[in-house]
């Protein structure tokens, strides 16, 4: 059962995250991120965007059901932790954790669990190379995942971690996170939409990523280029590349999908 003082507080989460400006996703995210971990006494939060890449008979064979991570955000991380994380970004295709198959077998709902809530066999878990590198290396004592549907083929997740000797997520926790999730699935879909994870044909590089936060100002194509540097020629080329992957035909489509999003 959750307090009053908390429910106010994911109430005031929710209206702060809905006065940022389109352009301004990757900030919202951050605030986000860092106030939900202030509340949990976490220490850091890793946003993951992830698609389905296959479907049917390939889907059934493969260990995450077709699903990939595509981009990863870190709150607050070291350098090392970065590494694992791109290390284990790498084996999705090889060797993909437990924790990862058991995400991606329970797609199109909301759902939070905590690393020992049954989730996954833990002490399989704890024998295997993935928690080694992550968990022990990197002295996280406990996880809890995040999984917020956006579309069939589009899902946002966030993991919470603790880094405290002896820390551990409590029930109430998961409670509290899954009342403020479920009051932001048009935040996450603009937040996939951002990084070309809902409509696009294929994720945006991060200069497109940055030329489309712009273009969602009132910038023209001539004020972007000053600012990215760039020449008139290669900001029209990056923009045209743009709205192939949206696929839109001019600008007023592509902040139109921005509106659509909320």
């Amino acid at each position: 059962m959750l307090t009053a003082e908390q429910m106010e507080k994911s109430c005031r989460l929710w209206d702060k995250l809905a006065d940022y400006p389109a352009n301004k996703v990757d900030d919202a995210l951050n605030h986000l991120m860092a106030s939900m971990r202030d509340w949990l006494g976490a220490r850091d939060v890793v946003w993951v965007g992830a698609a389905r890449m296959q479907r049917g008979a390939q889907a059934r064979k493969d260990l995450q059901h077709g699903w990939r991570g595509l981009v990863f955000r870190h709150l607050l991380a070291s350098p090392e932790s970065y590494l694992r994380s791109a290390q284990a970004a790498r084996e999705q295709d090889s060797n993909p954790a437990m924790t990862t198959c058991a995400l991606a077998a329970t797609t199109g709902r909301l759902r939070v669990h905590r690393l020992r809530d049954g989730f996954v066999d833990f002490e399989a878990f704890k024998r295997t190379p993935h928690y080694r590198m992550i968990f022990v290396e990197l002295g996280i004592s406990d996880r809890m995942f995040v999984g917020v549907p956006v579309n069939a083929d589009a899902e946002s997740f966030i993991l919470f971690d603790h880094y405290r000797p002896g820390g551990r997520f409590s029930e109430e926790d998961a409670a509290w996170v899954a009342y403020t999730m479920r009051g932001l699935k048009w935040f996450h879909r603009e937040l996939m939409l951002s990084h070309g994870l809902l409509l696009a044909a294929a994720p945006l590089t991060p200069t497109e990523r940055r030329i489309v936060q712009l273009l969602l100002t009132d910038r023209t194509e001539g004020e972007i280029a000053v600012q990215l540097r760039q020449s008139p020629h290669t900001t029209h080329g990056h923009v045209k590349e743009i709205l192939r992957k949206y696929g839109v035909r001019g600008r007023a489509g592509l902040m139109a999908l921005w509106l659509r999003s909320g």
